[in-house]
């Protein structure tokens, strides 16, 4: 890491985001192309920079921070369902049974760096594909929640860059 990077860190923790996390998302961001404002305000948007089980009201709600063991708990929940009933996982809040899957064969959804590595590679093809707003917004889903959504995402981006560029 380079003294930027060092400067990146300091500030990411001044806004509530443990260095550990912060490492992870300046090395991720950088793999897959994409920048690091927004792939800080991703993680603060999605889990407050907290590695935990999101609230969607179906399996597993609220499980608090995210472990091997509950991971596989609600793993093996989520496949008894067809994976149907799927849940939010981890910093970037991984919801979709692929993107799951895909941490895991990654080495663990459960863990910061591969949840970190499929949520950049998704968000980055989805900007390249259909352009900045748009992909956000598709990372998300679709309707008006998702436009919501991609609204305060670039909002939160903004904020970052402006922190990072004082």
């Amino acid at each position: 890491m380079t003294t930027v990077d060092e400067t990146y860190i300091a500030i990411a923790r001044a806004h509530g985001c443990r260095e550990g996390i912060a490492r992870v998302i300046i090395d991720q961001a950088r793999r897959w192309k994409l920048p690091i404002s927004l792939a800080f305000a991703l993680a603060e948007q999605e889990s407050a920079f907290h590695n935990v089980f999101g609230h969607d009201p179906t399996i597993c709600v609220g499980w608090g921070t995210v472990t091997r063991a509950k991971y596989l708990i609600y793993k093996a929940r989520r496949r008894a369902s067809g994976n149907r009933r799927m849940q939010g996982v981890g910093v970037f809040q991984l919801t979709w049974w692929e993107t799951q899957d895909l941490a895991d064969r990654r080495g663990g959804c459960w863990k910061t760096e591969h949840n970190a590595s499929v949520a950049f590679q998704t968000l980055a093809a989805l900007i390249r594909d259909h352009g900045y707003v748009d992909g956000c917004r598709r990372y998300n889903g679709a309707g008006p929640a998702a436009v919501a959504y991609s609204r305060e995402l670039r909002a939160r981006a903004t904020k970052w860059h402006g922190r990072f560029t004082r």
